[in-house]
């Protein structure tokens, strides 16, 4: 059965209503009204279908109107959007690669020893050569055997601005607290030198501290920067001045060299050199100075070049939001180390060879401030 509006049918049936009614209807069409002449009907234009008269739709426009030279100015400008975009990721890159990063963090150290059988230095010429001790934080203090980095400075003076570009190389990358007392803290007992007709009896000084506080190593994309915050000594005297500790806060660009090229001037590199792992060597690709990573220093004889920032510390901890994060952590970490400090020892140089677990030498030791006269 089919449903219909008037009801239901047979499906072939027709009503005999329905055929009665189309055969008056052809009738009529065919014979014309008497009394009037035959009517010739022209057969009328034949109509459009409804797909043929319905409106285009834009997507038809589109299409309608599409030629080679809207495709390539369509290219052009998805190929401009996406040139945009990729800059723009660049630049968010680069600016992430400029941020400031923290590499390592620990204690700093700096000392002098004066030359040989001179007991009381009064100036920077009474000094033989000045050193600096790295040591880096623990993450479990209980078991902290040392791990200290001791690096020399020929020069005798801390570089202050970029004028100064100063040598320095590690004379021992992971010496225990006892090794470094023994070996470095410690002088010498006099001994007998035949020259000419007397013995001359010399002997070398102990190692004398003239500062102490936090640092860390900083990584941006084209450079290193070893900043440090001094805790002791309290007030800078004349030693610290002269051998360049001028302010509490200070900062170098540190940069290490590439063994695989001679030292300026043709020299050697001391100690043949580091004897570093192929990863190191190849992370130096062509340059001949790398900028200083913190496991370039675990190898001895490493050489570093420091050149001084005017600036000290600005030049790093800027206002942006990286900048004063680090600025931050170096606050924090030379908080904790004034009240570390003041607990090992009644006077400064106590406190500072008592961290080096080297209390037995702060006997004789001037006060950090007052060393030269």
């Amino acid at each position: 059965m089919v449903e219909t509006r008037r009801g239901s049918r047979t499906d072939g049936a027709v009503s005999e209503t329905t055929k009665s009614a189309k055969n008056e209807k052809s009738e009529n069409t065919a014979r014309p009204e008497e009394g009037t002449s035959e009517v010739k009907t022209e057969p009328t234009d034949v109509q459009p279908s409804v797909e043929d008269t319905a409106p285009a739709t834009a997507g038809d426009k589109h299409d309608r109107s599409h030629s080679p030279e809207d495709d390539r100015k369509r290219q052009k400008k998805e190929d401009t959007i996406a040139s945009i975009k990729q800059e723009e990721n660049k630049e968010a890159d680069e600016k992430d690669d400029d941020a400031s990063k923290v590499l390592e963090k620990g204690n700093i150290y700096f000392f002098f020893r004066a030359r040989v059988n001179i007991d009381e230095p009064q100036s920077v010429g009474d000094v033989a050569r000045t050193y600096i001790v790295l040591k880096p934080h623990s993450k479990d203090e209980s078991k902290d055997s040392g791990h200290c980095r001791l690096l020399a400075l020929p020069k005798k003076v801390l570089p202050r601005t970029g004028r100064d570009r100063f040598m320095a190389f590690v004379l021992k990358a992971d010496a225990s607290y006892a090794e470094l007392e023994k070996e470095f803290l410690a002088g010498s007992e006099p001994s007998g030198q035949d020259n000419g007709d007397e013995k001359e009896e010399r002997h070398f000084p102990p190692a004398t501290a003239f500062g102490e506080g936090v640092y860390a190593i900083i990584g941006t994309r084209h450079e290193s920067h070893l900043a440090y915050v001094l805790t002791v000594p309290e007030k800078l005297g004349a030693v610290q001045d002269q051998l360049g500790l001028t302010n509490k806060q200070g900062c170098f660009i540190v940069s290490t060299k590439n063994p695989a090229y001679p030292m300026p001037g043709g020299g050697k590199m001391v100690g043949g050199g580091p004897n570093y792992p192929e990863e190191i060597k190849e992370s130096f690709r062509s340059l001949r100075w790398a900028p200083l990573q913190p496991e370039h220093i675990d190898y001895a004889n490493s050489h570093l070049l420091l050149i001084g920032e005017s600036k000290g510390t600005n030049s790093i901890l800027t206002d942006d939001r990286a900048g004063r994060e680090l600025s931050a952590e170096l606050e924090e970490l030379a908080d904790e180390d004034i009240d570390r400090m003041r607990r090992l020892g009644s006077t400064e140089a106590e406190a500072v060879f008592a961290s080096l677990h080297a209390k037995s030498q702060a006997g004789g030791q001037p006060e950090l401030g007052k060393t030269f006269g």
